[in-house]
This record gives structure tokens, C-alpha cells and sequence, in this order.
């Protein structure tokens, strides 16, 4: 599986209310990374453009300590 994601503390994620906004967002969680799942071997701009506001939405003027990433999970 091809996820892009930024990780956050483990013990973040042990929160429900964290775990609701990252769903809201529109995001999954692959513990200790929340993101999008891809499809292709590159991410498109729409699909950069989608985690990088979810980001913003849930960690405001904190999201540059947050960078994107592609794994293969």
C-alpha cells in the first residue's frame, strides 16, 4: 500500500476526539501515520492538495512540524 502521510505521536492517536478529526478530515489512520491511501506510484497535485489542508485543519499554525510523505506501507 502507497500512503501519503505525516506521522504524529503515538499517543496522540490514543485520543477518540483525535481519532474523529483525523477521520473528518478526510484522512485514515496507519498507526503512527495519518493520511490518504494512493493508488499510483506518484501522487497527484489534487491528491498533495487534500492531506496538506486536512493537515492544516487539524494542526492549524503547528502543520510545518507535520511534513508529507510517501511510504509503502
Amino acid at each position: 500500500m502507497r500512503f501519503l502521510c505525516t506521522k504524529v505521536k503515538g499517543f496522540w492517536l490514543t485520543s477518540a476526539e483525535n481519532v474523529t478529526k483525523v477521520h473528518d478530515a478526510g484522512l485514515s489512520i496507519k498507526s503512527p501515520f495519518i493520511g490518504i491511501e494512493i493508488h499510483s506510484n506518484k501522487p497527484s497535485e489534487e491528491e498533495y492538495n487534500k492531506i496538506n489542508k486536512a493537515i492544516e485543519l487539524l494542526f492549524e499554525k503547528n502543520k510545518k512540524v507535520f511534513p508529507v510523505r510517501f511510504l509503502e506501507i
